[in-house]
């Protein structure tokens, strides 16, 4: 069973401060089982943290905010996964493709040098699924031996960790390709007029609506299901938690005996809500 950091503090309601109600030192000592059990179950459950679409070096992003608030969750875990669109070569302030390519080699680098006792996965987007921010992982994973990355999905014993752009791709990993070449063929960010059209849509929060019409919960969870299943990451085959991003809506939500989590996006005015699981 998982425990969000919110479950485990309320808690609190049942602590000293109301002990007196009871009048019994039998109380302060459940006090101390109480919160000794919650410590234990902070330490199991939250060994992993899965997050995606921070959309860094967008104009649009909080990414960087984001993922600063979960730094003490971090460092409690012994495995990071980070589940595509982490950077944003389409909308990259930088504009160049190389200058992105630098950024977010320091950027990892820098993440994999801070944390050589923890386990760093990066699984690809569709943002950041070009062929020279491939290149630029396997370098990594050859100087840190903390860092690895995957093209599709990363599986751990009964977890299955994948980007999600499957969903709006089609129903196989060929329509992916197909649907993730159409990103990766860009070598320079969109220019001044789509920036600002889409500035205007984040300022009217009117980026909100296709996600929560065309990503809904029950929907998603059933597409995204079919396609694990014809990629034999079902069930029977051990697996039975789907950690995804890419819809930019935290979903904590069920589909027969799989239970499915995506921890939202860092754009501006959308959910982030990061995923813990252990490891």
């Amino acid at each position: 069973m998982l425990f969000s950091c919110k479950e485990l503090d309320d808690c609190s309601r049942f602590g000293p401060r109301n002990a007196d109600i009871f009048n019994c030192d039998l109380m302060a000592g459940l006090w101390v089982e109480i919160r000794e059990f919650a410590s234990k179950k902070r330490q199991i459950d939250m060994r992993g943290v899965f997050i995606s679409d921070l959309h860094l070096y967008s104009r649009r992003s909080i990414g960087q905010e984001c993922w600063q608030s979960i730094q003490a969750r971090v460092q409690d875990s012994e495995c990071l996964v980070l589940g595509g669109d982490i950077f944003d070569f389409r909308w990259s302030e930088h504009r160049e493709l190389e200058r992105t390519l630098d950024a977010a080699g320091n950027w990892l680098d820098e993440l994999a040098q801070k944390n050589p006792n923890r386990d760093v996965v990066y699984v690809l987007g569709n943002h950041d699924c070009h062929k020279p921010m491939q290149d630029l992982l396997t370098s990594l994973s050859g100087l840190h031996s903390n860092f690895s990355w995957h093209e599709y999905y990363f599986r751990q014993e009964n977890k299955i960790f994948l980007h999600g752009d499957v969903l709006d791709a089609g129903a196989n990993r060929h329509q992916l390709d197909g649907y993730r070449g159409r990103f990766a063929s860009e070598d320079r960010s969109r220019g001044k007029i789509p920036n600002f059209l889409y500035d205007v849509m984040v300022g009217m929060r009117v980026h909100r609506l296709p996600g929560r019409w065309l990503h809904q919960a029950k929907r998603t969870v059933s597409r995204l299901g079919g396609y694990l299943a014809n990629e034999s990451m079902t069930l029977e085959n051990g697996i039975d938690q789907i950690y995804f991003g890419h819809t930019h809506q935290p979903i904590r939500s069920r589909f027969g005996d799989q239970h499915f989590f995506n921890p939202g996006s860092g754009i501006r005015h959308l959910a982030f809500r990061p995923c813990f699981f252990e490891h």
